[in-house]
């Protein structure tokens, strides 16, 4: 039996917690595991505490934001105040995860994040084995400084994993070992037994129509406003079911351009939607019924980002409309098991909308190849004995 900590970057859930918490349910069945997470928010820590009585997992809260170079698709501006901030914290924080690190004394050291890689750098980390599961994808210029900064912290690490072979290519590593292990859908993590019928009314939704899911809540990176102005457009048998946070919600943002945006897409749907076309059903620990409902599930995201609602659809033999960005051709196939549209082009991805609910050929069609690809693509079996395999031959190094 190994001891592996695992060192997570955030309080909030988002995919990189959903792989995190899926990651230590695998590790934790035949090993020692503790978790270092901010518990600010609380929403990480509550989702990993049943496995402290379930499987024994040591959960360390470390009370505050960690240092981070927060330079990702999706993430914070060069030299922005949030990048500088984070940033600073770096130096501050060594001594705290020097001591932690030689007070857990574990075999292997988990760093869920290429935000935080900087932790391979640390003495502690440099004489065990280390694991950067890289969770985002290169932003920008791959050769400018602060990436290739990234990239040598990246390449102290003993191994480094990531989601997809186009972001393993990317990082261009040269000294650590790499793999790519995909996403899955944890065991026991949904049920695919509810009809759309019976989800509809556990959601509290009255009448049916097309259903389209959107699981980003209000979120300018995740085209909150793209998906709304989409199915505004559509036929008024559309509706827009909206997972996540809801306006009230994502309106106590302590960034002032995201309250500006929050505030300026809810006057938009208060003097738009006058059928009632969008519907909010907030935050939900368990997405079953949001998927079952869905006809199609929307992804409409300005950066290429991780998109686990793109294979957890499959998971329902559901479709997903998404952005084309590079890193996604590896997993969605326009018209095989999706449909792509351009980023920001709200009339393709209204049109795709309506091609999906004009022809239930086609829609079943392609809801079938997604989870075929969900199946061989996000496979939790292989996924699970791969991990699982390399924290053993770590841990034994």
């Amino acid at each position: 039996m190994a001891r592996v900590l695992f060192i997570h970057h955030s309080g909030l859930i988002g995919g990189a917690g959903v792989s995190l918490y899926n990651n230590v349910k695998t590790v934790a069945k035949s090993n020692e595991v503790y978790v270092a997470l901010s518990d600010d928010p609380r929403d990480m820590l509550e989702l990993l505490s049943p496995l402290e009585k379930e499987l024994g997992v040591k959960l360390i809260p470390y009370g505050r934001r960690i240092g981070a170079i927060t330079y990702y698709s999706g993430g914070d501006a060069f030299l922005s105040p949030r990048f500088i901030y984070r940033s600073a914290l770096i130096k501050k924080q060594k001594k705290y995860w020097e001591r932690l690190i030689e007070e857990t004394d574990p075999d292997v050291i988990a760093v869920n994040s290429k935000t935080t890689a900087w932790l391979g750098g640390l003495s502690s980390v440099k004489k065990r084995n280390s694991i950067c599961f890289v969770r985002e994808t290169v932003k920008g210029n791959r050769d400018n400084f602060i990436n290739r900064r990234i990239t040598k912290q990246l390449d102290r690490f003993s191994k480094v994993i990531f989601l997809s072979e186009y972001d393993r290519k990317t990082e261009k590593l040269k000294n650590a070992d790499t793999e790519v292990i995909h996403n899955y859908v944890s065991d026991g993590q949904f049920n695919t037994s509810l009809s759309k019928k019976e989800a509809l009314e556990k959601l509290g939704i009255t009448g049916e129509g097309f259903i389209v899911l959107y699981a980003g809540g209000v979120s300018e990176i995740k085209g909150f406003d793209i998906a709304v102005q989409a199915v505004l457009t559509c036929d008024k048998s559309v509706k827009l079911i909206v997972a996540g946070s809801d306006f009230a919600q994502a309106a106590g943002s302590k960034d002032k351009k995201t309250r500006q945006y929050v505030q300026r897409w809810k006057e938009y749907v208060s003097s738009n939607d006058k059928d009632g076309q969008i519907v909010f059903v907030g935050k939900q620990s368990d997405m079953s019924a949001c998927y079952a409902c869905a006809d199609t599930v929307i992804f409409p995201m300005r950066e290429p980002h991780q998109a686990r609602p793109a294979f957890e659809a499959g998971y329902f033999k559901k479709p997903i409309i998404i952005t084309d960005f590079e890193n996604i051709k590896e997993f969605v196939r326009d018209g095989y098991n999706g449909l792509l549209a351009p980023n920001e082009s709200v009339g393709d991805f209204a049109r795709a909308i309506e091609r999906l609910r004009t022809d239930a050929e086609l829609l079943e069609k392609l809801g079938n190849n997604n989870y075929r690809n969900t199946v061989e693509n996000h496979n939790r079996e292989i996924s699970c004995k791969r991990i699982n395999a390399i924290i053993e031959e770590y841990a034994g190094k």
